[in-house]
Order: structure tokens, then sequence, then C-alpha cells
């Protein structure tokens, strides 16, 4: 107001013929107050606007709303032209290290009010984007909140005291937890863009997004000698289709570092792959046997012998169900001794895992090693996690990651020698029932 700036809770008092400035001055209001005794059509007769502005403490959803009355000799403007307003044009940033780094020096905060803005260049380049037309959104993952590492309140608080040293109109979306709305899985963005930009249609050309999980290697740049902790925010980016910028590139106007991506593309899964080699082998046999299944947790083992083996009259095996393995080779002898054969459907990771079926049984045995990397069979868990959420399993099958690290640890491949009769590689190759499913699937995700 005049000389004075007033953040988000400060008050000031106006008089008449006084300057009401919003946002960093761009937008000037001269303040005039009408006599009491005046009617609303003399004032009108004088050319003079009478108007409610509305301003929010609030960046999201449920806000209070002050008002004040004044009035305007300019055209008609309400306050959601600057604070709420919705363009088509999208600033994206993460918080934690691009927009702020701990006061302490420590990688993670000691307390909610441990913390700095980043660079000074920051709260000009991002006055610079709104005067621009941009509408500047913050998207950060809290998983500390769902693990109750961190208290909701305490975090909505420090991004209050965040935007109000910046001085600037920003809207805030947070992650809590794991899921679709975790970056780099797109939903915070599909939420922005379905309840949270007033109905305008966001333009991603001209969109951008800016965050420090960038996949850089150690010793990156000189004096930077720890490698990103992630590479969410580039794959978040890289999921959008939006362009993308560390905030040393995007803030200090540094050359581009080198980094590197998963090894494993869920772009490039083809659904019409082949499924197993070699292809001239049989997926089943007229003769009594029993199918070892190798294979990471998640790497299609199940969905496979349900679809292909069992409909053929197979037994099917599985430890998740029969709770140990002296129970799963129980239940192979009980199937043989009836005439019939049997898929086992567990992990077997070492030639120990496997010899119990190859030694005990008495039967021709082969092995279908499920071919799926460590980084795929990942990817697979937390698809069929975030797709079980969506669609309101009764149960979610997903596996945790002591099951996938216990299980690379002991992982010897298998061999002929192990007494096997055939050993078939068997590849993951995607199927899904909608289209919302294999979006979902070709979209990086982590944690």
């Amino acid at each position: 107001m005049g000389s004075e700036s007033l953040g988000r809770g400060q008050s000031g008092r106006l008089t008449h013929d006084s300057t009401l400035y919003l946002v960093n001055q761009s937008h000037p209001f001269r303040v005039q107050f009408s006599a009491s005794n005046e009617t609303s059509s003399s004032s009108a007769q004088k050319g003079k606007v009478v108007e409610r502005l509305k301003a929010s403490d609030k960046t999201k959803g449920g806000m209070n709303n002050r008002g004040r009355e004044v009035q305007s000799t300019g055209p008609k403007r309400s306050i959601q032209d600057f604070f709420a307003s919705s363009p088509k044009k999208i600033a994206g940033f993460d918080i934690d290290g691009c927009i702020i780094t701990t006061n302490s020096g420590k990688v993670f905060p000691t307390s909610p009010d441990d913390w700095r803005i980043l660079f000074p260049e920051i709260q000009p380049k991002l006055a610079s984007l709104l005067k621009k037309g941009y509408k500047v959104v913050f998207f950060t993952n809290q998983m500390g909140i769902s693990r109750g590492k961190l208290k909701p309140e305490d975090f909505k608080s420090k991004v209050e005291n965040i935007l109000k040293t910046l001085q600037l109109p920003v809207q805030v979306f947070v992650a809590s937890g794991p899921g679709i709305y975790r970056k780099p899985v797109m939903g915070m963005w599909e939420h922005l863009c379905e309840k949270g930009n007033g109905g305008v249609a966001v333009d991603k050309s001209q969109s951008l997004y800016v965050g420090d999980a960038a996949g850089r290697p150690v010793n990156w740049a000189p004096g930077k000698k720890k490698k990103d902790f992630s590479c969410s925010d580039r794959l978040f980016a890289l999921n959008l289709g939006l362009q993308f910028h560390t905030p040393e590139e995007f803030f200090l106007g540094w050359k581009t570092a080198p980094f590197s991506l998963p090894p494993f593309d869920p772009r490039k899964s083809d659904s019409n792959a082949r499924l197993y080699d070699p292809p001239s082998a049989s997926l089943t046999s007229t003769k009594q046997e029993v199918i070892i299944a190798v294979g990471f947790p998640a790497s299609g083992k199940s969905t496979f012998f349900h679809t292909h083996i069992v409909p053929k009259g197979y037994v099917y095996v599985n430890r998740d169900t029969l709770g140990s393995w002296q129970s799963c080779v129980s239940a192979c002898e009980r199937a043989l001794k009836e005439g019939r054969s049997v898929a086992v459907d567990n992990t077997n990771p070492d030639p120990e895992s496997r010899k119990r079926y190859l030694q005990s049984l008495g039967v021709s045995c082969r092995c279908f090693n499920f071919s799926a990397s460590l980084e795929q069979a990942k990817h697979n868990n937390r698809h069929m996690r975030m797709s079980c959420k969506i669609n309101a399993c009764m149960k979610v099958f997903a596996h945790s990651e002591q099951t996938f690290s216990s299980r690379r640890k002991k992982f010897v491949a298998p061999s002929l020698s192990e007494g096997f009769s055939e050993i078939l590689q068997v590849h993951f190759v995607p199927t899904f029932t909608d289209s919302q499913s294999e979006a979902l699937f070709r979209q990086f995700s982590e944690g």
C-alpha cells in the first residue's frame, strides 16, 4: 500500500486517494471513499466503479476470503485476475533442493524452520515468469507425512512461510504418500489440469518444469561431488512432455549437466513382442511333468501360469497361498500321485531352492526363467499397487523393497546341470484391460 509492502496476514490503513498495488506494483488501484449520504446512483454518475476485492490468505482449497470496499477509476477487475488466475502456461517447480535448501547445511531439515531460499535469483525469476503470463506452481513429494515423520500442519506452515518470503502468488500441490500423485507419476499435474486451473486448458508446449532430482552423476559440476538422490523430477517432466531444467540451469544459467535415465524405460515395452524363447518350444507337455518358475516378484509368473499353463490342467502351487516351501513340495507330491502335472510359481532364485523339486519328485522338470530385470519387476510392482488402488481392489498383491533385495542377492541363473530337461526364457509382454491402465504403465515411476 503506497510504499509499504504487506505480506499474508499483515494489515495496513488505506486513506482517501492512496494507491493499492497488487502483484509487485504491476496493478495500481487508486482508492476513493464516498460520503455516507451518497447514493449508488450518484456515484455511478461520477463514473466511479465500486468493486469488492477478495484477497485470499491461502494458496489452495478451503480459503478464507477477506474483502475491502474500494473504488477504482480503472476498468472493473477481480482479484482473481492476479492471485487466482488460471493461465494456460504453467511454470512448475519442486520445492526442496530447488526453491529452498536447509539452513543447517544438512541433507534433511532438522526442524520445520530449517530452510532458506536456495538462490537470491529465485524470487526475481519467479516474478518475471508471472509478468510473462505464467502461473507458478510447486509440486512436492513429502513421503514423511504418510510415514508419520512429518506433521501435515508443520509442513503447511513451512510452505506458508516460504510463500510469505517470496511474496508471490504460488499454487502448491503436495503428494503425501506413494501412488499416482507421487512424482514422477503425473497425478498432481493431472489434478491441476482437471480441477485446479479454473477450466482453462494447459498448453504443455509453453509450460516447463524445474527440479533437482535429475539423475546427475557424482561430480556433475565443480564442487558438486554428490550424485542426485533420484531422477524423479526429470522423469516427471519426461512423463508430461514438458521442457525440463535443473535449478542451476534455470536460475543461474549453468550449462546442461550430464545425467542418466533409469535402465528400464516403460515407454518401450512392446505388447507384441515374442513371449518366450526358443520359439520352437512347447509351453505344455502331454507327459506328466513339473514346471518350476524362476524370476523376480512381479515379473509376470502368476499371470503367465494362469493364462497359459493352468487352463491345460496343471496343478498350481504357490508359496504365497500355501505359506512355506515344505507345503509346496507336499502339494506337488500329492498332485503327481494323482497323475497330474504341476506348475510351481515361486521365485526359486538359487539351486538350493530348486533342488527341493528336482530331487524329490522323480519326474521330468522344466524351468521357465522369467527374464524381467530387477528394474522392470519393480516397475511392474508399482503399477500393480497403483492400479489396485485406482480400482479399489480388496487386497493389494504388491511386494516390499526387501523382497526384491533378498531375491537379487540369492539369484543364481538356472542351468541344465541342475537336472532340468529344458529351460525356457519367458519374457514380460504387457497386456492391458483398458487405456487407463496402459497409460499408467507407460509412465516412469519411483518409490
